[in-house]
């Protein structure tokens, strides 16, 4: 939540969009367990010497979900559960080490034939302090509820978002960078640790562990750099036999 400069900052505190070398765009792949997984494409633009135009868009799909009527030993059918968010907002620094971001979005689920949609708000804060020290926050996900609806049934319960609370900081020390994290998800509070280390100008290893989940904590990266194009790779191993993840994601510059 403290972390700027990349368009992907904007998934986590919209004014993490600010300074963006020039027109920054990048596209996420998530590969999860079975047939779950997520893509995803942001963008960051400088507008203005204090202000900056940022957006996204995150499609998750898990397929081959089972449908039965009665217990069966083989499925009436199959169906695919899908998600689609999309956002764009601006970061603005209202002074030299302080700034400001909001975003706007719309949510839409489809479950089979069910679908439902919201609308939501992202806003978020970023301060710099002496010692190349950042401090961040945001709440995400802040609008209403939404049902599931299809034609001809009763329409689901009401579903609200996920309101995401997030407050960190992050400090970068020659070639070194930490950060930490405090999560509200749900009313749960998760920590958030990550470090990198840049050992090349092109190439870089992270690190990061997660508490306060049932089946993840640790995790491991890289980053390497050609010309104007970036790519970052994650793994995320999972207990409770849930398997690994690996998430890959190109950024290039325009």
């Amino acid at each position: 939540v403290s972390i700027v400069g990349d368009p992907n900052s904007s998934a986590y505190n919209p004014a993490g969009g600010i300074n963006p070398a020039g027109f920054v765009v990048s596209f996420g792949h998530n590969e999860f367990w079975d047939n779950a997984r997520i893509e995803s494409g942001y963008f960051a633009a400088r507008m203005a010497p204090r202000v900056a135009w940022h957006g996204g868009i995150r499609f998750a799909s898990i397929g081959d979900i089972q449908s039965r009527q009665i217990p069966s030993a083989q499925p009436d059918a199959l169906f695919q559960a899908n998600d689609v968010s999309f956002k764009s907002g601006v970061s603005v620094q209202i002074r030299d080490r302080v700034t400001v971001g909001a975003s706007f979005g719309w949510y839409l689920e489809k479950i089979d034939a069910w679908r439902g949609s919201a609308f939501n708000v992202d806003l978020g804060a970023l301060a710099v302090f002496g010692g190349d020290v950042t401090i961040g926050g945001a709440v995400q996900n802040i609008g209403g509820s939404f049902r599931l609806q299809s034609a001809g049934a009763i329409g689901s319960r009401d579903i609200s978002l996920p309101l995401t609370w997030r407050l960190g900081v992050s400090k970068v020390y020659r070639d070194y960078r930490g950060a930490a994290d405090l999560v509200i998800l749900d009313d749960k509070a998760h920590v958030h640790l990550g470090a990198e280390a840049r050992l090349h100008e092109k190439f870089s290893l992270r690190a990061g562990y997660m508490t306060g989940y049932d089946s993840k904590n640790f995790t491991a990266g890289a980053s390497f750099v050609y010309r104007n194009m970036t790519f970052d790779y994650a793994f995320v191993p999972y207990s409770n036999t849930l398997g690994t993840s690996h998430l890959f994601n190109l950024t290039f510059t325009m």
